[in-house]
């Protein structure tokens, strides 16, 4: 076993190691949009498509009549004659959901190049409330597509 004077020496003989600067410098992450601003838009982007595939579930599905999302669906319904409203709901119905998805992403992610080593980083913060937003908007869009593929496989 060594002896406390043996090891003083060796800590005393130690060399400083050299830290370049520039592999120690703090990156700033700033996002593009903020978290609670994006949340909020999220969640407003996303209420009328889950409405309607809320009220399309317990109407046709379980067979419960709830008033307003009735009257809702009904005034959807009537609006799909008009060729230029029609493609204005299917583009809030399904555009909706993915531009939530984009400015959740946009508030909780960075992204920078590292030139010295090549490395293209990504990075999240953890927003919970972004995140679940963008978990629910990615449900809601797989429901809507699935949707159209298994109503549209029997159908040339």
């Amino acid at each position: 076993m060594k002896s406390n004077e043996e090891i003083k020496m060796k800590m005393e003989n130690l060399s400083i190691p050299d830290v370049k600067s520039d592999a120690t410098k703090e990156v700033l992450k700033i996002t593009l949009l903020n978290s609670r601003k994006s949340a909020h838009l999220g969640i407003l982007l996303l209420l009328l498509p889950f409405l309607f595939f809320f009220g399309n579930v317990a109407k046709y599905n379980l067979g419960i009549d709830l008033g307003f999302i009735s009257i809702f669906l009904s005034w959807i319904i009537s609006l799909d004659t008009v060729p230029v409203v029609n493609w204005l709901i299917r583009f809030i119905l399904l555009g909706g959901p993915v531009l939530a998805i984009l400015f959740n992403l946009f508030a909780i992610m960075h992204m920078y190049t590292n030139r010295q080593t090549h490395e293209f980083i990504i990075t999240l913060k953890l927003k919970w409330v972004n995140i679940s937003i963008i978990l629910l908007c990615g449900l809601i869009l797989l429901l809507f597509f699935t949707y159209l593929v298994v109503e549209n496989v029997n159908h040339p």
